[in-house]
């Protein structure tokens, strides 16, 4: 068969082929979010809607469901019931009045001492000084005539007694040492700080000197020297109150 191909090498056109069927069309995407946005747009209204009335309306059960009685619980009680308190009662002040101020009143009373007994043998006793520890000032009121008082190696000096309450005196009695004072004063107080003489001399000779209290109320009493009778202190062997 002689070969019909044209010049130039080509091949022979081939018989026709049938046309390529177009592209599938894309659907819009536009389309697609236009959709999901209503079903979300619906999805929200509903959700609302269930949200509002469940806070406006108040349940109510169903007619056709009867209300069920709860029994009351029984509580056995393991101590005492108290019965309610009262309501407390509201306090009324009540008017104030102006009082007017009294004076107090000092008074006198004291224990009488009828049996006599020397009263500083129950008393506190203190001195201005001490010669020494064995000098003390309770050597001078423990009813032992061989014990003193003797005061430091300067003028004045005193020797107090307190009575611990108030009594009516008769008399103080001093019993001196050899170092005695030549000046001195015996005053008794109520209070320990305001003191009133009821004896003094300027020319004390020692020995034993009893002094008239006239039943003076009194708690404290003190011998007060203001001068010595040699280079020494004040010494006292004794001093009795009654």
């Amino acid at each position: 068969m002689p070969d019909v191909r044209p010049r130039g090498g080509a091949a022979p056109p081939s018989a026709t082929a049938p046309p390529e069927p177009p592209p599938a069309r894309r659907r819009s995407r536009k389309a697609w979010w236009t959709v999901i946005g209503l079903i979300t747009a619906v999805l929200l209204a509903g959700g609302l809607h269930v949200a509002y009335r469940a806070t406006t309306e108040k349940a109510v059960p169903a007619p056709s469901v009867p209300s069920l009685a709860v029994p009351a619980a029984t509580v056995v009680a393991s101590e005492a019931v108290l019965p309610p308190s009262e309501p407390p009662s509201r306090a009324v002040a009540a008017p104030v009045t102006s009082v007017p101020r009294v004076s107090p009143k000092v008074t006198t009373a004291a224990e009488p001492n009828p049996s006599g007994a020397n009263l500083a043998l129950t008393g506190l006793v203190s001195a201005s000084s001490i010669e020494a520890p064995h000098f003390a000032a309770a050597e001078a009121a423990d009813g032992d005539p061989a014990s003193r008082w003797s005061s430091g190696f300067a003028q004045p000096q005193w020797l107090r007694v307190d009575l611990r309450e108030r009594r009516r005196l008769t008399e103080v009695t001093l019993v001196w040492e050899h170092a005695h004072a030549t000046a001195y004063r015996v005053e008794v107080s109520l209070d320990g700080k305001t003191w009133k003489r009821i004896f003094a001399t300027t020319a004390g000779a020692g020995g034993t000197v009893t002094v008239d209290a006239g039943g003076t109320v009194a708690r404290f009493v003190r011998m007060y020297g203001t001068k010595r009778s040699n280079q020494y202190g004040f010494s006292l062997w004794e001093l009795e109150i009654r």
